[in-house]
């Protein structure tokens, strides 16, 4: 052993002339981007911890149930932990090779062996024994990882399944910020509904009047075509309202693995709009690197963009194995246990690709490149996500500033009907002017209602631009596979 390592010496250090020059970084490099302290200064925020399960903060029960049922079952999702199975097995993959590799033959057959043909050539005769013969060997060899070629190789593979995970992780935010979303919707339009149908009514009772005024000699017929028109605008408000919640809750019924027409019944009963009495809790930006799948997905790509810098590097050097083998050949099966028939080899092997360095140096430069990549796609990542995050709490604190001025107007507007219904029953106001003072009263109820939906859906996206959710998630059930049997299989289909 002792010589064959020196044998390997001359090798060893002419690699290392010739590669020296190369080195693969240890770390990944940091990101460039230099973080606020704080994520933003909206007044509904607050630098508290985010709720893991956050659309708890809704106290809604059965949107908690559709959440933890769309985090089981939903199709998406089950695409994303098949594919972190497959980054798991690659990862086992690329740890097999620190484990020695064996191989046993066997073979037989009819023929000579190099011994046959020197015997025949020492004889000078031209007959070579053939016969049978029997082979049986095994060979094990172990890669010495001298330059870190596997390390990086599993370095790669691990990194490559954290960014998997995190995609899943990602997958899972999305899920229950659309769950979320689409239960809002679902009830803020259901709600609107509502209101459009009041409105509706209240037109009809306005036409009605006018024909009757008309009829009654105190009215025009342009007083009953205003009237006419005013309720089929009514009447026209009311389909886009039902699509929009058809829609949101076929939403619901996928996102939580069912088909469209298995709509859930407590989205469809709901009338009242969620809503938030609390600041939502943003954390710091530190947390919310942490925090989003987004952000950790790039950061393990760029580990593996590093780590793949060790692979190139690694090629440059050359791969030396340990091996051993041993083997017997012999006419006969009973010979293959003689001592004369056994042979075995132990040593080093020593294989490297000299005359391919410029096209190893050519794949550092690449894998460099990638890693710069990586980089610039991780500052890309942290500055949206930051951006997201503030955007996302201004929008949500613009919308809520609107939505308390819509409630004095909505109060304002409502008390003012009482006062015109009330001097009607004295007498001193009309009817038309109670139709007046009811259908403001309406208007101002139905938007009012839009803003609260909004400002509901604003909450789901401020907590979805979070990253929260994923932490406590539930283990995805994966389907199992049905194949059809072979018999079935078998019969071609119809024309």
């Amino acid at each position: 052993m002792n010589r064959s390592f020196r044998t390997l010496c001359p090798p060893l250090l002419a690699a290392s002339a010739l590669a020296g020059c190369a080195a693969a970084p240890s770390q990944p490099p940091r990101p460039t981007i230099a973080a606020s302290p704080t994520l933003t200064d909206a007044a509904v925020t607050t630098r508290a911890a985010t709720a893991a399960q956050w659309w708890k903060l809704f106290d809604e029960p059965a949107l908690d149930a559709l959440v933890e049922e769309a985090l089981t079952s939903n199709r998406d999702l089950r695409v994303a932990a098949a594919r972190l199975l497959q980054a798991r097995a690659s990862l086992s993959e690329a740890r097999g090779a620190r484990i020695p590799a064996s191989n046993v033959s066997a073979d037989a057959g009819a023929g000579s062996k190099l011994e046959d043909q020197i015997a025949a050539v020492a004889a000078g005769s031209d007959h070579i024994r053939t016969g049978s013969r029997f082979g049986l060997g095994a060979e094990v060899s172990w890669e010495v990882d001298l330059f870190g070629r596997i390390g990086a190789t599993i370095g790669a593979a691990r990194a490559d399944m954290h960014a998997t995970a995190a995609t899943q992780d990602g997958v899972r935010v999305a899920i229950a910020a659309g769950v979320a979303e689409s239960w809002v919707t679902a009830c803020g339009v259901a709600r609107q509904a509502d209101i459009a149908r009041r409105s509706l009514a209240l037109a009809r009772r306005d036409r009605d009047l006018a024909e009757r005024l008309r009829a009654a000699g105190l009215g025009t017929p342009a007083d009953v075509l205003q009237a006419e028109a005013l309720a089929a605008q009514a009447e026209a408000a009311l389909p886009p309202l039902d699509d929009a919640r058809h829609r949101a809750l076929t939403d619901l019924a996928v996102l939580t693995g069912h088909v469209p027409t298995e709509l859930p019944a407590a989205a469809a009963e709901c009338r009242a709009i969620p809503r938030l009495t609390a600041p939502i809790p943003v954390g710091d930006p530190a947390a919310l690197l942490r925090r989003r799948p987004d952000l950790r997905a790039a950061e393990q790509a760029l580990a593996a963009s590093t780590a793949r810098i060790g692979i190139a590097v690694a090629d440059l050097y050359p791969r030396i194995s340990l091996g051993a083998m041993a083997g017997s050949s012999s006419p006969s099966v009973e010979g293959l246990g003689a001592r004369q028939n056994f042979v075995w080899r132990a040593g080093p092997l020593l294989s490297w690709s000299f005359p391919n360095l410029s096209a190893a140096r050519a794949r550092i430069r690449r894998a460099r490149a990638g890693e710069v990549a990586a980089l610039a796609a991780f500052d890309a990542a942290i500055l949206t996500a930051l951006k997201e995050v503030n955007q996302a709490a201004a929008g949500y604190a613009a919308l809520l500033d609107r939505t308390a001025r819509l409630r004095i107007a909505a109060d304002r507007t409502a008390r003012a009907a009482m006062l015109v219904r009330a001097r009607r029953k004295a007498g001193s106001a009309t009817a038309l002017e109670v139709l007046d003072a009811d259908r403001s009263e309406i208007a101002a109820q139905a938007t009012l209602a839009e803003a609260d939906t909004q400002v509901a859906v604003a909450q789901v996206v401020l907590f979805k631009t979070l990253g929260g959710g994923w932490e406590q998630a539930p283990a995805v059930t994966l389907p199992r596979p049905e194949r059809p049997s072979s018999a079935a299989a078998a019969v071609p289909p119809a024309e």
